[in-house]
């Protein structure tokens, strides 16, 4: 089917996409040099369509009825909001850096838009933050209901306590604990992906041709 193949890549590259999008950052788009700005904004824009798509995939395996499906689906809500709060902030942050021509003019225009009521909070805050309690509720449930394994849930719970210290800490540390929520991410997501992209057991009483 075309979308476990759809889902499936969706699995295994979201995380990829997130950690290209941070390297490139590393590299100068932090301070806005270009090319590396403008590419690790797209590479995360992609990392998040493909994050949404791998949410859809979890919520789909959920399966459940009565108030766990309505906890489903609210996880899926928060979860999809808040990917589009980031892809919404990686758009305007492409479009800030296409209409300005030096760091100066950056920076004003920035500030122009931080200065939005709520942007600030929606766009660069808890509200790009939040797809990691949806995320989270998610695999919780897929954890209770024995459709994924224990091994997932701990890798799962691990990646976002390194995400919560890659945002609340500070020091030369600090960086290294991305790199390892994202591997941890990897591990959980990469084989539900691989198994949805392995082509279907064939029917015992099929006619082979």
């Amino acid at each position: 089917m075309i979308w476990n193949r759809i889902a499936g890549w969706s699995l295994i590259l979201a995380p990829v996409g997130q950690l290209g999008g941070w390297t490139f950052m590393r590299f100068g788009g932090n301070e806005g040099v270009e090319p590396w700005s403008t590419i690790a904004h797209a590479v995360w824009l992609i990392g998040f369509v493909l994050l949404a798509i791998a949410c859809v995939e979890l919520f789909r395996r959920v399966r459940s009825r009565g108030a766990g499906q309505i906890l489903a689906r609210v996880s899926l809500a928060v979860a999809l909001i808040s990917v589009a709060a980031s892809i919404a902030e990686m758009l305007v942050d492409l479009y800030v850096g296409f209409a300005t021509d030096t760091r100066a003019q950056w920076e004003v225009m920035d500030q122009q838009i931080r200065s939005i009521p709520v942007a600030e909070s929606i766009l660069y805050g808890f509200g790009t933050q939040l797809v990691y309690l949806g995320f989270l509720a998610l695999i919780i449930q897929l954890a209770i209901l024995r459709r994924i394994s224990t091994t997932t849930l701990t890798l799962v719970l691990a990646t976002l306590v390194l995400f919560i210290g890659y945002e609340v800490l500070d020091g030369p540390g600090r960086q290294a604990l991305m790199p390892f929520a994202v591997l941890c991410m990897w591990l959980a997501l990469a084989p539900l992906g691989w198994r949805l992209l392995k082509p279907a057991p064939q029917a015992a009483d099929a006619i082979t041709p």
